[in-house]
């Protein structure tokens, strides 16, 4: 089972609104950023398989929102509960399926105060998810912000793979940008390879 409570994860916890308020700041003034500064931004700090979905009939995201209510049990045996109206989002509607989705979610103690629901993307169901191209970093390269808003940790070090060498992670994104493959780590809740998919700028 993951060490939930790690101390990164801890101290995320009790910072969102500042988290989030950063967050803001540097996707409207860093002009590389410019298409994420449209997305809504959500600080993960939650990521596990689903093994069963229990909802209520009905239970969607409607404009944003959940309607009705439903009780995830995931695989490191945590069971988490979403209230009506909470903001989400649903990409992964296989709910019979062991492990056919993925949660990310934003949580505030134990409450689920934003989720996704998205489709587990590797044939390692329970350890690997691809993730959309990071485009900017935060706190010293603790955060990585992806394309869609959604801001995760970063391992330290990250592992970048790609022929065309590359001195750090900031030189990695400015110069693949979009043509990037990101792969989280399920057991750890953070991102831990980068892998080019061009030759880049």
């Amino acid at each position: 089972m993951r060490n939930f409570l790690s101390a990164r994860f801890a101290a995320a916890l009790g910072i969102p609104i500042v988290v989030a308020f950063l967050i803001y700041a540097v996707l409207v003034n860093t002009g590389s950023s410019s298409q994420s500064a449209s997305k809504v931004v959500h600080f993960v700090n939650y990521t596990a398989s689903v093994n069963t979905v229990q909802a209520e009939s009905g239970w969607s995201v409607v404009q944003g929102t959940s309607r009705s209510t439903a009780r995830l049990a995931l695989d490191d045996a945590r069971t988490v509960f979403i209230a009506e109206g909470t903001p989400g989002e649903i990409a992964c509607t296989d709910f019979s399926a062991p492990n056919a989705c993925v949660l990310i979610a934003e949580l505030l103690g134990d409450a689920v105060v934003w989720f996704a629901l998205t489709p587990a993307t590797s044939e390692t169901l329970l350890t690997r998810l691809a993730l959309p191209p990071v485009v900017d970093m935060l706190n010293g390269g603790d955060f990585a912000v992806l394309s869609n808003g959604w801001v995760i940790p970063l391992a330290t070090p990250t592992k970048r793979s790609c022929s065309t060498p590359t001195v750090s992670l900031r030189e990695f994104i400015n110069k693949f940008t979009s043509n990037m493959n990101v792969s989280l780590n399920l057991s750890a809740d953070h991102i831990d390879v980068v892998t080019c998919t061009s030759e880049g700028n």
